[in-house]
């Protein structure tokens, strides 16, 4: 009997504690998603005001074990604004009804669109169902695991629209204050008029400790994308094996800083499921830094091969330095760019007022003289291989009153150079090739003509003093300008001479 008390005692404690948990939690809720509501809305105001969204909670309804939410999102346009409503369950912790679990939770919530006029197509491609649902199991630590589900859909009425549906699992921690995240997503299909766009798999995963810094790494499988040409042939492009390295912070000029390393192991290009394109071992590699004044960055990319209609045309790779880009300026501009191109498209006449602001960045910027250089370009094959190598700094022009873009040109570049050795067995080997796939010909005829017509530039070339003869198998040539002045191998000339050598009449 007494054991019998004691157990009833026992429960009736842990009842009460589970009803003024969860009777505390989802005042705690309410309190943060309306929080959480306002800074979201300040984010779009300040980053992307173009969009011109309005979120708002249009119902809330809260009770001891869960809370109903209602919400509204109002897209502006033309002709008023477009309005969305989304429907939440909120089941409140320690121990969500919605949600079993033995440990203490802080809610479980599911979230999904509410049947309106504006997105009846959709309910209707969807079967009646929410095409949107969201669920969030959220922790008292801040950790959090969700699943977000977009369901099948097809187009009814044709049949010709097909979409597979899509799961994204998506889970984060917080634990000693690094965050870590993975998001995975199941496969994607989707099919609209013979076009099909298709991938098996993709996942992401990163962390951020609590000085900023961050990791990002993600990987997609197999994404192919397919089309009906103008004749009903079927055309595709597939990558392969694509992923993203990142690593890195926040800048002082709000530009994220560090590496990213970007990989995909091929991309073919098919017709009828015969292969008219490859490229394989293409890598790009980012390295953003930053000092007191100036941003720069050296971008790294390469080609392992290239391939069309089963010949190698070879491989190649290309290194692009920026330097001496004013951080401020740059900040500033970033920002501003929709104005910035208002006043490229204006002609640069006097703005006042924030045009004036913007024009004072941009001269700031070309005050530093920033740099852009390609340092090389490289491509090669089996019979040699070639480089080009080329630098530009710019500067703040004198005057802005130009009367044609090449008098711009020439007083916003403080100094240009280029140098440029070329393999002549590579250009013949590249020409053959050329001849045997646009002109059918036989691999000695296209040897004959190719060294026919590589040796036919060159000499041309040379005769015009465009380029310079190292030995048999070796051209160059070097551009430099500075100062309005231009020397081309040696041929020292004004730089308007050198640009009206190649203007046509009436050309600006």
């Amino acid at each position: 009997m007494k054991k019998s008390i004691v157990a009833v005692g026992v429960l009736v404690v842990l009842g009460g504690a589970w009803v003024g948990g969860s009777w505390y939690t989802g005042k705690v809720i309410q309190s943060e998603i309306e929080k959480s509501l306002v800074n979201a809305q300040k984010y779009i105001e300040q980053y992307a005001p173009e969009y011109k969204i309005k979120m708002n909670i249009t119902d809330y309804q809260r009770g001891v074990f869960s809370s109903q939410v209602s919400y509204a999102f109002d897209v502006a346009n033309g002709n008023g604004s477009d309005s969305v409503s989304i429907a939440q369950k909120i089941s409140h912790g320690p121990f969500p009804l919605d949600h079993f679990s033995l440990s203490p939770k802080l809610a479980f919530s599911k979230t999904e669109l509410i049947k309106q006029p504006s997105l009846d197509s959709f309910f209707d491609m969807a079967g009646g169902k929410s095409p949107l649902n969201v669920e969030v199991l959220a922790s008292y630590d801040g950790s959090s695991e969700g699943k977000v589900v977009i369901e099948p859909l097809t187009d009814k009425s044709d049949g010709t629209f097909k979409f597979s549906g899509l799961t994204l699992n998506v889970a984060g921690q917080v634990k000693d204050g690094e965050t870590n995240f993975t998001m995975t997503s199941s496969p994607f299909d989707m099919t609209e008029h013979g076009s099909q766009v298709s991938y098996d798999m993709a996942k992401v995963a990163g962390t951020q400790n609590k000085s900023k810094e961050y990791t990002v790494d993600g990987s997609l499988g197999k994404l192919t994308i397919a089309k009906l040409g103008d004749e009903g042939e079927k055309e595709q492009i597939i990558l392969n094996n694509l992923t993203v390295k990142s690593q890195g912070k926040a800048g002082k000029f709000d530009m994220n800083l560090g590496l990213i390393n970007i990989a995909l192991q091929n991309v073919t290009y098919t017709i009828n499921d015969k292969p008219k394109m490859v490229m394989d071992g293409l890598t790009a590699v980012s390295n953003v830094q930053e000092d007191e004044k100036f941003i720069n960055q050296v971008i790294d990319t390469t080609i392992g091969q290239l391939n069309l209609d089963g010949k190698n045309l070879g491989s190649g790779s290309m290194k692009v330095k920026l330097d001496r880009f004013d951080g401020g300026a740059l900040q500033y501009l970033n920002k501003n760019s929709d104005q910035l191109a208002y006043l490229y498209m204006a002609g640069a006449t006097s703005p006042q007022g924030e045009s004036n602001l913007m024009m004072n960045n941009l001269m700031t910027f070309l005050d530093a003289n920033p740099t852009i250089s390609i340092t090389p370009l490289t491509w090669k094959n089996d019979k040699g291989e070639s480089q080009i190598d080329m630098a530009l700094t710019l500067m703040r022009p004198a005057s802005l009153e130009f009367s044609d873009m090449t008098q711009l040109l020439l007083n916003s570049v403080k100094q240009f150079n280029s140098s440029t050795k070329l393999s002549v067995p590579m250009l013949t080997e590249m020409t053959k090739l050329q001849y045997e796939l646009s002109g059918g010909l036989s691999a000695e005829d296209s040897q004959t003509q190719a060294t026919a017509s590589v040796q036919q530039t060159i000499d041309m070339g040379i005769a015009q003093k465009m380029l310079s003869k190292k030995d048999d198998n070796t051209v160059t040539s070097y551009f430099n300008y500075a100062d309005g002045m231009l020397d081309l191998n040696g041929q020292k000339m004004p730089a308007e001479q050198f640009i009206n050598m190649f203007m046509m009449p009436g050309i600006e």
